[in-house]
């Protein structure tokens, strides 16, 4: 039987630009926090080589002109912080 408590450390992946009002939660999962770091790092490495996606420390060293932040910005970046947490809540109400 799964040891619930000891996944104590939370991520939450949500899509908020198609309709910042009605942003999607994409995942959430829990782990341990011992395994925080490792997760991180293997999420980013998927990210890259299997989606095409950059890390943030890439885009600041590469993304001279601000494309991807532009395009980020574009889909209203405001407020969210609260979304975010918003968003948190909603899981943890709902399980998702």
């Amino acid at each position: 039987m799964k040891d619930y408590s000891k996944l104590n450390k939370q991520f939450i992946m949500i899509d908020m630009y198609d309709d910042p009002e009605d942003y999607e939660v994409q995942a959430g999962v829990a782990i341990p926090a011992e395994h925080a770091e490792a997760f991180i790092a293997e999420v980013e490495r998927i990210a890259v080589e299997k989606f095409g996606g950059a890390t943030f420390s890439e885009l600041l060293d590469c993304d001279e002109n601000d494309e991807s932040m532009d395009a980020s910005s574009k889909k209203n970046f405001s407020d969210q912080l609260g979304r975010v947490i918003a968003a948190a809540e909603r899981i943890m109400r709902e399980g998702r």
